[in-house]
């Protein structure tokens, strides 16, 4: 079904442009930064019509690797990252302090990748900073580990009502599969997409 809403949304955008406008009106935070560990940071900023202050876009790491990069973050974003030539990856792909791979999927080169990545870790506002975490593998010891993070602003999506960890957003829909999915993804007939269900807009006018 997810499939096919999307279909459909392609072809009548307007569903989509009308709660991206309502959403835009009301925001009132338009320069924060969004640490994400895949597309859906990219994906909010572009519904929110906002620049990207942050250098993650359009890439992805694995659970592991993205608690790994905020448990040692201050390391992780002031180390360089190189070429890694990866077999069966048909895009760049970079890595950096501690053997932690980026995922460039979104970008033909990985010397195009790796300036926009610079570019924007300049854009970093740490005093406006979000870090969100898409737990898509579903390993509940990711969660004990990100609520520990020193970040004052941080939240993770479940598939599950986790009420003992903090910083646990509950986003029903993904129940069936082993973690959660794609959050940007339609949700049903409506329009409504997954993260829909929480209201990011006043999280974000709240940080």
């Amino acid at each position: 079904m997810e499939y096919i809403f999307a279909k459909f949304y392609e072809k009548v955008p307007f569903v989509h442009d009308t709660i991206n406008r309502r959403y835009r009106k009301r925001l009132k935070n338009t320069n924060v930064t969004l640490i994400t560990s895949n597309c859906a940071g990219g994906i909010i900023y572009h519904w929110l019509g906002l620049k990207f202050n942050s250098p993650f876009i359009n890439l992805w790491l694995t659970n592991d690797d993205y608690i790994r990069a905020l448990e040692n973050f201050d390391d992780f974003i002031n180390t360089p990252i190189l070429e890694c030539k990866t077999e069966n990856v048909d895009y760049p792909v970079g890595i950096g302090w501690g053997g932690i791979k980026i995922y460039f999927m979104h970008y033909d080169t990985f010397e195009n990748a790796y300036s926009k990545w610079k570019e924007r870790i300049k854009r970093i506002h740490r005093e406006n900073m979000c870090v969100w975490f898409t737990n898509w593998s579903g390993d509940e010891s990711i969660l004990e580990r990100f609520d520990k993070l020193p970040f004052k602003n941080k939240i993770i999506f479940v598939n599950k009502n986790y009420t003992e960890y903090k910083s646990s957003i509950y986003l029903p829909g993904f129940e069936k599969k082993s973690g959660v999915g794609q959050i940007w993804k339609t949700k049903n007939i409506v329009g409504k997409r997954y993260i829909d269900q929480f209201d990011f807009v006043e999280y974000l006018n709240n940080v």
